[in-house]
């Protein structure tokens, strides 16, 4: 009987460990119902009967450890490094540089704003959005903020 109780908990703990790489959680509602009626069978065999309850609770609590030492393990130290190896991306994507003048520069719109449009700001033009709406051709603006692509201008 020991031999099956054992036989039924490795057979649990190996369906749970198939669960890591198989999809719908069938598996690993096999393998916790194998661990389930090991642990029945340690406490309730006809065969285990020599046996004193406080015996019969050590084994079913052992099969308890044993089981979930066994996952840690292997979630731990094998599933998720295989996982991170596998099927996790590892560039690293680097951010373009901040377009632009800094905040408080001032400068000309050469083209209507309305509210997108192009200005020269220290003798550079740049693409800009208005923050007031509409701004006409030779208005002063003033650089608020840069965004994506832009800067974002109000009026003087």
């Amino acid at each position: 009987m020991l031999a099956s109780i054992a036989i039924l908990t490795l057979f649990g703990i190996l369906l749970i460990m198939l669960e890591t790489f198989l999809p719908g959680g069938v598996a690993g509602v096999l393998g916790t119902i194998a661990i389930f009626i090991s642990i029945w069978l340690a406490l309730s065999s006809e065969e285990l009967a020599g046996w004193s309850s406080g015996q019969r609770m050590g084994l079913a609590l052992g099969i308890v450890v044993f089981s979930v030492a066994v996952l840690i393990v292997w979630l731990r130290w094998f599933a998720v490094k295989f996982f991170r190896r596998a099927l996790t991306l590892t560039t690293v994507i680097e951010t373009p540089p901040a377009v632009g003048a800094a905040p408080g520069t001032q400068g000309i719109a050469l083209t209507e704003l309305r509210p997108l449009g192009r200005a020269e700001i220290d003798g550079q033009r740049y693409e800009v959005r208005c923050q007031n709406g509409l701004a006409a051709a030779g208005t002063r603006i003033e650089v608020i903020a840069a965004e994506p692509g832009n800067l974002l201008v109000r009026i003087l």
